[in-house]
């Protein structure tokens, strides 16, 4: 198929401030008619000019691109299939940074695997992962996004010209200064964003959890780009499985010790067969965190909780290493310890007893766990931590509201408590309503 051509806009009004720019958009998808979506799509993004170039094969795309580069032709952004004959997209992205490293690039799949997104990740500079079906907000924010960075640093290098040619005569010395930090600040900034990217990709997705589990939320919200929270869950017919962990810290070490822990318990799940057995789930998951650390088990830690729901029993198994778990049972809370325990702080060959708490639930209950970033949170008229005595107040108010309005409900109470002061640490609250 040869490529098809579209101007949205093509008028560029050029004045003494501004300039409006338009950009080279780039569609490669060897399905026709999801072609012809996206570029649909597109003509709901008003607030940039556009010119789209698409192609339905990777080669097609790769001499598109030699010959536009050729022709001095700048591109901004590129949107590729994954599943693609002859040529994967995270491939075909590659190989894009030899015409086009700056594009920034976005990779769309139905079923994208991790493999696929850290090679693209590595070598393809990649902007964003977009899930098909591509819901329309969520597409409209990323190409918004991705082209307001692009502007931004097109923008920036613009600056950087005129602010050079102001500062002819200052030394040489403090010239290369600036450069120097600025060019550290991208590279760390870059560096955190690409790990925030990393982190959503291995981790457990809120929505998905939200839209998999009726009456149930998960609510997440980190104090930085990447966060040393993080929850797990399996969900079956008969059975759910949930842990919520707090790693020691927040930010890129916290986001280290999260993803260590996380792999560490799926692959202690996936490995037992009987998926009711928390002991030796835990002990696994636990012993195998120490053993990625080799042993050298210091100032690095992780407060969790894990759970284990007989949808037909009923029953529930808790254990906690210093996270405990709220039950609302007709507007009266049951509080479930956790241990002292500490995870991944000495090898584990088995768990007393009276650790793993086993409760029978009745239809109406509400349960939650939280990590410690809600109740530490300073704010309120004398701005002291929001404390876990008036969070098991809170969650006993709101249990006997509608499940659709918890998370809303907690979200909006921490917003009023913080008020302006800075958010203290990562927060991740979780709660059930069983049916």
């Amino acid at each position: 198929m040869a490529t098809q051509r579209t101007n949205f806009r093509t008028d560029i009004v050029t004045d003494a401030k501004a300039s409006v720019i338009n950009h080279r958009i780039l569609i490669i998808d060897d399905d026709i008619n999801l072609m012809l979506s996206i570029k649909e799509k597109l003509y709901n993004v008003e607030e940039f000019n556009f010119t789209v170039e698409t192609a339905n094969d990777p080669l097609e795309a790769l001499e598109l691109m030699k010959s536009m580069k050729h022709k001095g032709i700048a591109v901004s952004l590129i949107l590729s299939d994954l599943s693609m004959p002859g040529m994967e997209g995270n491939v075909l992205l590659e190989e894009s940074m030899k015409y086009y490293p700056e594009a920034k690039k976005i990779l769309m799949s139905g079923n994208p695997t991790l493999d696929a997104i850290i090679h693209s990740l590595n070598y393809a500079n990649i902007y964003r992962m977009l899930t098909k079906p591509v819901d329309d907000l969520d597409f409209q924010m990323t190409i918004k996004e991705a082209i307001q960075s692009v502007e931004l640093e097109l923008r920036l290098k613009e600056s950087n010209v005129q602010l050079k040619n102001l500062n002819t005569n200052l030394s040489k010395i403090v010239e290369d200064k600036v450069h120097e930090i600025q060019f550290k600040n991208k590279q760390l900034t870059d560096s955190i964003n690409y790990a925030g990217l990393i982190q959503k990709s291995v981790l457990s997705c809120e929505t998905d959890f939200t839209k998999d589990i009726p009456n149930a939320f998960t609510l997440i919200m980190p104090k930085d780009i990447v966060s040393g929270d993080f929850f797990w869950y399996h969900n079956d017919e008969n059975h759910l499985s949930y842990c919520i962990a707090d790693s020691t810290g927040h930010g890129v070490p916290g986001a280290f010790v999260s993803l260590l822990a996380y792999g560490a318990l799926r692959e202690s799940f996936e490995r037992t067969k009987l998926k009711n057995d928390v002991n030796t789930i835990i002990c696994k998951a636990n012993n195998q965190f120490r053993k990625t650390l080799n042993n050298n088990f210091n100032q690095d830690s992780v407060e969790l909780g894990y759970f284990f729901f007989d949808k037909k029993a009923y029953q529930l198994k808790f254990v906690g290493f210093k996270l405990n778990l709220y039950i609302i049972r007709k507007s009266k809370l049951i509080e479930l310890e956790g241990s002292k325990l500490i995870f991944g702080e000495e090898i584990l060959e088995t768990i007393d007893t009276e650790v793993i708490q086993t409760v029978d639930l009745q239809s109406g209950d509400t349960i939650f766990m939280t990590s410690d970033g809600f109740m530490d949170q300073f704010g309120g008229k004398y701005n002291k931590k929001f404390s876990s005595q008036r969070f098991k107040m809170l969650i006993s108010l709101i249990g006997s509201h509608h499940p659709d309005n918890h998370r809303e409900i907690l979200l909006k109470e921490f917003i009023n408590w913080k008020g302006i002061n800075e958010q203290t640490d990562d927060v991740s609250v979780f709660g059930l309503t069983i049916p």
